[in-house]
């Protein structure tokens, strides 16, 4: 855990020290964002639970800096679904890292204002992918193909998004993508008007109130690598166990797998303990729980 948080930490680092040399002309190491990106991948692929790194984990930088590399791990759950190759896997985390690019020139003030925005102040939110576009191209030098994430990724799958408001396949497979990791991450982090979201709770919004705004295909294999009760989620099951999700088959995504945490007495166990609910079919998760009111310390236990 402790080499895990360590490179999100130094991801952290690497990724805002590129936005502050793009917003402010200097030289743009390209480079230093695709070995970063080559280490997610490499990391992702090493490390079965590697996103389980991002919950209850205390990193010391911008929350912007941090939501972009969330976003960026998450998209990789989803090319890694959908069978993109090592090289397509490496531009998408690219691509997502970069593509609030924009979000950077807007003033902190606004952009972590903790009331409901002006209008003013909700135009200059909404200018931000095509900030991030012309930054990328123009001083970044970022390849055209990766650039557009920025442009695209508050496009909506049906039409109601930003800024161009673009439809189904006119948006960039990438951007379609980006669009469901930055809102899933986002709603599961804490913003200064509202708390973080539990896990189970921003998939739930995802699949029903918000799904038309998705490429259902994408959103499949969104949910398939994540499980209902999303990677990293406290559940009590039916025989009052408490566990840690650590994901699930793709055809199957409310019988996850589960690390006991807790036994029925709400004892913590002394060894690793763990129980598929694919394979147990005698048991079903009967809620998602607060971290906080589980008496469970995330940190310290994955």
């Amino acid at each position: 855990r402790f080499n895990i948080k360590s490179m999100v930490q130094q991801g952290c680092e690497i990724l805002q020290a590129s936005m502050l040399s793009l917003i402010e002309g200097k030289a743009f190491d390209n480079h230093a964002l695709l070995n970063l990106a080559s280490k997610l991948v490499d990391e992702y692929h090493a490390r079965r639970f590697f996103l389980l790194a991002f919950h209850g984990m205390s990193i010391k930088t911008s929350p912007q800096v941090y939501h972009n590399l969330h976003a960026a791990c998450h998209a990789l759950a989803v090319g890694h679904a959908i069978s993109l190759t090592r090289p397509r896997l490496q531009e998408l985390v690219f691509s997502i890292l970069a593509m609030d690019a924009g979000m950077f020139q807007i003033p902190l003030h606004v952009r972590e204002k903790g009331s409901s925005l002006t209008d003013s102040e909700r135009a200059a939110i909404k200018s931000h992918p095509i900030l991030g576009n012309q930054l990328l191209l123009k001083v970044g030098k970022v390849k055209p193909a990766l650039a557009n994430i920025a442009l695209q990724h508050q496009e909506a799958f049906d039409g109601t998004g930003y800024p161009q408001n673009l439809k189904g396949p006119q948006i960039d497979e990438f951007a379609r993508i980006g669009q469901i990791c930055d809102c899933y991450s986002a709603m599961v982090e804490a913003r200064p008007h509202r708390p973080a979201m539990l896990p189970y709770e921003a998939m739930k919004s995802m699949l029903s109130s918000d799904a038309s705004r998705f490429d259902p295909r994408l959103l499949r294999a969104f949910l398939g690598a994540m499980s209902i009760y999303p990677i990293g989620s406290i559940i009590q099951l039916s025989d009052k166990r408490i566990g840690l999700t650590l994901g699930c088959k793709t055809e199957k995504p409310l019988r996850p797998l589960v690390r006991l945490l807790r036994d029925e007495t709400g004892l913590p166990y002394s060894t690793l303990h763990f129980v598929d609910l694919f394979q147990a079919a005698d048991l079903y998760i009967m809620r998602a729980m607060e971290p906080r009111s589980s008496g469970i310390d995330l940190e310290s236990e994955i």
